[in-house]
């Protein structure tokens, strides 16, 4: 017996200095905020790099710089500050030693914020609690864990302005999302538009997808502020390719056949052939089919644009035909492919996820849905399925 308690009194003692090695000397605690009376509330940043502190006060540890516009879900109020949930993109830690079979062993064992021993404790995990996590890259002896749902972080009030309900920060954070998209397919865009002669470029296509985020996304002033100087960027580039391209007319012109080619305009002028890929080709598409998933989704709630197309699907129609490329110049045609029967075209079409330039010269059942023709001779159709 006795024995055995000296054994139990080693193996206690043993995972008592485990726990001083893991932690530091001095006691640190959590602040204490109460939410009893207080109603949750999605709050709008309105600075930019406005600090989301470890506790309530100027001089605790930075945890994130938001930006402007930015939601975050405000829980409470503590003195001068808002207690809000922590963002997904902020990760917590936990010490290897005290985890076994992705069990806690051992009383207010600390959640911290980084895998060191100095970093700040956000919340605390009991004995029996599990948890699931991955080995640290950064220190092998810290798990990284999933973010306890009593943590908390603090922003001062005078950053803060009430949005509406908790749930507006979801749907926020959806549109968030999709602006981001049509951001970055008005730039693709605008890149391969750049590439072609001055005569084929669709400056029309450029400069609505731009406006759309700057009217559309008004509440997203940081992709307006980019929309607005890409759009300024655009247009000035294509200003001096219109004075480049006029120049080298006069230069060809009868009055003028013995003046040499512009430079300006030669250098950025592509290869005559077939300089747009067909990836390219299909990501120009993108932003329509963005604006379209928006106005049908204003009808959903919480639909993706997998469900918006699947929606399509069902609603959609079949035509069959023998598909060609349709490559010719010209400004806001409605689709890179034409179908024809007999060698009549009846039907313009194009996709954003399937490659059609490989079934070109080929007979193919298309399921499609119909799109905007823009005033052509034919219906345009948007490729959803090849039979």
């Amino acid at each position: 017996m006795r024995s055995f308690f000296s054994i139990s009194f080693l193996l206690l003692s043993f995972a008592s200095f485990s726990a001083l090695q893991a932690e530091p000397s001095e006691v640190q605690s959590i602040p204490a905020v109460s939410e009893g009376v207080f109603k949750t509330f999605t709050g709008k940043v309105i600075g930019n790099n406005v600090r989301m502190r470890a506790a309530p006060d100027l001089e605790s540890h930075i945890v994130l710089e938001l930006s402007r516009d930015d939601y975050v879900i405000v829980t409470a109020e503590k003195g001068d500050f808002y207690s809000v949930k922590p963002p997904s993109e902020v990760k917590a830690f936990i010490f290897r030693g005290f985890v076994i079979d992705e069990v806690v062993e051992g009383d207010r064992v600390n959640v911290r914020l980084a895998p060191h021993r100095d970093a700040p404790i956000i919340a605390h995990h009991n004995a029996g609690a599990k948890v699931t996590g991955t080995i640290c890259e950064e220190n092998n002896k810290w798990l990284e864990i999933q973010m306890p749902p009593e943590a908390r972080f603090f922003i001062s009030k005078e950053f803060i302005e009430y949005a509406g309900k908790p749930d507006i920060k979801a749907i926020h954070d959806k549109r968030k999302g999709v602006v981001k998209q049509l951001f970055e397919s008005a730039r693709t865009l605008t890149q391969t538009e750049m590439l072609k002669p001055f005569d084929e470029i669709d400056k029309q296509r450029v400069v609505h997808n731009y406006q759309t985020i700057i009217d559309d996304y008004a509440e997203f002033s940081t992709y307006v502020d980019k929309a607005a100087k890409a759009l300024a960027k655009f247009q000035e580039d294509y200003l001096h390719r219109k004075v480049a391209h006029l120049e080298l007319k006069t230069s060809k012109s009868p009055s003028h056949k013995h003046a040499g080619t512009n430079v300006c305009e030669t250098a950025h002028l592509p290869p005559q052939e077939n300089f747009v890929s067909p990836t390219d080709r299909m990501k120009i598409w993108e932003p329509i089919e963005e604006a379209l998933y928006l106005s049908w989704s204003a009808m959903h709630h919480a639909k993706t644009i997998q469900d918006f197309y699947q929606d399509q699907k069902m609603k959609g129609q079949v035509v069959s035909g023998i598909l060609e490329s349709y490559k010719e110049p010209i400004k806001s045609k409605p689709g890179d492919y034409i179908l024809k029967e007999r060698d009549v075209p009846f039907a313009y079409v194009y996709s954003t996820h399937i490659d059609l330039e490989e079934l070109v010269g080929k007979r193919v059942t298309l399921t499609v849905s119909p799109r905007e023709n823009n005033n052509f001779a034919f219906p345009a159709f948007y490729v959803l399925d090849v039979k």
